[in-house]
């Protein structure tokens, strides 16, 4: 399988009387095959107040036309209050090049 990312988008539970919409990309495969997942992370605003987020996603899930994962956790608490979600990603991928490291840093 090539490396490749997810699109995500999906309302938070409720809390404090609102709702937060978390949408982005995951990052790059980590795996192989059908035994990969990603990262996630992000920031949500709303009236004001800004979430913090991040998480692994769950394996595949296989799908008429590809696969999905599960993306599950807590937003960071602000204002007295945290929203959960539990949703999946989309099931279009965008293929990335591999990001094999070539270069060290120092």
């Amino acid at each position: 399988m090539n490396s490749h990312i997810h699109k995500y988008r999906f309302e938070t539970g409720m809390a404090d009387i609102h709702m937060h919409t978390l949408m982005g990309y995951t990052d790059c495969m980590i795996g192989f095959n059908s035994f990969h997942f990603h990262y996630f992370y992000g920031i949500s605003s709303y009236s004001g107040h800004t979430h913090y987020y991040s998480g692994i996603t769950g394996l595949p899930v296989k799908t008429e036309n590809g696969h999905i994962h599960r993306m599950d956790g807590i937003l960071e608490i602000n204002r007295l209050h945290e929203h959960s979600f539990d949703s999946y990603t989309q099931e279009d991928i965008a293929y990335k090049p591999d990001r094999t490291m070539r270069e060290a840093y120092v």
